[in-house]
């Protein structure tokens, strides 16, 4: 009688399986946690605290011009108007979008002064999600935040922090 090659046999097979699929299973895990790193990581923390230092003293300035205005933002268009303070230096403002947790969805758009007193842009695309506002002028002399969430039906009212 001639004994069947070990390939014919279910035993050898079903103890094959197992590791195999989990040999298989760590490499695409592997392969997946280092395509997919964190965005929030910095490299040299130091030089970000202190670039955050410097934008602080830019939101102190947006407060002592004491500005307020109102930002909306439509399917295709953004537009933000000065409600008080001193605006008659502001050519032209720079909006950053900020996505809170997806650094692809960041973007910035430049704002240009119409007739009715506005700055407005056109957008390419409709954004969804939570964002962080920042607005300053061209030079970066100043700076306003806020965090909002799109879509937005009415206006965004945008006021510097008082303490």
């Amino acid at each position: 009688m001639n004994p069947t090659p070990w390939y014919k046999n279910f035993w050898p097979w079903f103890l094959i399986f197992f590791p195999a699929i989990t040999i298989i299973g760590c490499i695409s895990l592997f392969i997946t946690a280092i395509g997919n790193g964190p965005d929030m990581v910095v490299d040299d923390y130091y030089k970000k605290g202190k670039a955050i230092n410097l934008e602080l003293s830019k939101f102190d300035k947006a407060k002592a011009l004491y500005l307020h205005g109102e930002l909306g933002v439509e399917a295709d268009k953004v537009s933000f108007k000065f409600t008080k303070g001193d605006t008659s230096n502001i050519h032209s403002l720079k909006l950053s979008f900020y996505h809170r947790t997806i650094q692809a969805h960041d973007f910035d758009i430049h704002l240009t002064p119409n007739a009715k007193s506005e700055f407005t842009a056109i957008i390419p695309s409709f954004v969804n999600g939570t964002y962080t506002v920042f607005i300053e002028p061209v030079d970066g002399s100043w700076k306003l935040k806020e965090n909002i969430t799109l879509p937005s039906e009415q206006s965004i009212s945008i006021s510097p922090e008082y303490k």
